[in-house]
């Protein structure tokens, strides 16, 4: 234990006199910690014992250097002199910050607020807002706080911060794993977006025709964005009114039924669709594979539609109590 804890002070040595210096720890500057000097094992605890000396940056070669590296930087995240923004020091001088909760809006908020002052030096300043329009319906991350469930706030290699794979454009060829941050959540997604028919796996169907698939699944399908909207809207399903093609605004007049409903858009004419009647669309589609549902199939799907509302009813029932 001895040896162990004599490695880590000269592993907090060389890095605080590295840091102190302003020199990056890498092969060229001879100043990297020798391996012979490593502790068998690096935990949190002998972690909080680095020195952290002031005005020296937080990132550099041999410290969180992969946040640069990737494709998208949040501005505050990888700037290594404001980290203290969201990081609060438990001890001064060492290395030893509070644990953030999942519920990190409260930091987010931060920057990403109407009255908000972020910090000077931002390269991308003023960062985007965060609405806060009480009559929305959230997504449930959003409503919990959870901003870091869907991004990353340092860096990420994905579109708008993201922890996982998701399209930046509006059309996206679709593949297993494309929408892997929305499947990451719905766990059914994956399987219904290679569903060409189905009796269960959504609400969004026309007899047994299964309108996610219709839309997302071909080589120029269309992205989620396109019909829902990430953060929240007044409709409960979060279904766009309008969405960004370009530098036009297009519009999504979509209407809801007890049994389906029918959307008209700026990329086809009003479409209707009924689970238990399907609809007739002169709208040009390619032939899926199966057939369609009986009558009697269509009927007893309705009755498995009533249980399973039930079913979620009463999980959602249970869970607020």
């Amino acid at each position: 234990m001895k040896n162990v804890t004599n490695k880590i002070e000269l592993i907090v040595s060389a890095v605080s006199l590295a840091l102190l210096l302003g020199a990056p720890l890498n092969a060229e500057d001879k100043t990297v910690i020798p391996e012979s000097v490593m502790p068998e094992k690096i935990t949190a605890e002998s972690l909080k014992e680095i020195v952290l000396e002031s005005g020296a940056p937080c990132i550099n070669t041999s410290c969180h250097a992969g946040m640069e590296k990737k494709k998208y930087l949040h501005a505050i995240g990888v700037d290594g002199m404001k980290c203290d923004r969201c990081h609060e020091i438990v001890t001064p001088g060492r290395h030893d910050f509070k644990k953030i909760p999942p519920e990190t809006v409260y930091l987010c908020s931060q920057c990403h607020k109407d009255d908000a002052i972020p910090p000077e030096g931002l390269k991308k300043s003023p960062p985007k807002v965060i609405s806060e329009n009480e009559e929305k319906k959230l997504h449930k991350p959003f409503a919990e706080g959870k901003c870091t469930a869907c991004h990353d706030a340092h860096s990420s290699d994905y579109y708008k911060h993201l922890k996982l794979p998701y399209p930046e454009g509006v059309y996206a060829s679709y593949k297993s794993g494309t929408y892997g941050l929305c499947a990451d959540c719905h766990k059914d997604l994956e399987k219904n977006l290679n569903e060409p028919r189905t009796m269960s796996l959504t609400m969004f169907r026309n007899g047994n025709v299964n309108l996610h698939y219709r839309h997302v699944n071909k080589a120029k399908g269309r992205t989620c964005r396109v019909c829902h909207h990430p953060h929240g809207l007044k409709d409960p399903m979060l279904v766009n009114e309008t969405f960004l093609f370009g530098q036009r605004m297009l519009t999504v007049d979509f209407e809801k039924t007890e049994t389906g409903g029918q959307c008209g858009t700026s990329c086809h004419r009003i479409a209707k669709y009924d689970r238990y009647k399907p609809e007739f669309n002169f709208i040009k589609t390619e032939p899926l594979p199966g057939e369609n549902a009986t009558k009697e199939e269509l009927e007893q799907s309705r009755k498995d539609d009533i249980e399973r509302e039930k079913e979620k009813q009463k999980k959602l029932t249970t869970e607020k109590q």
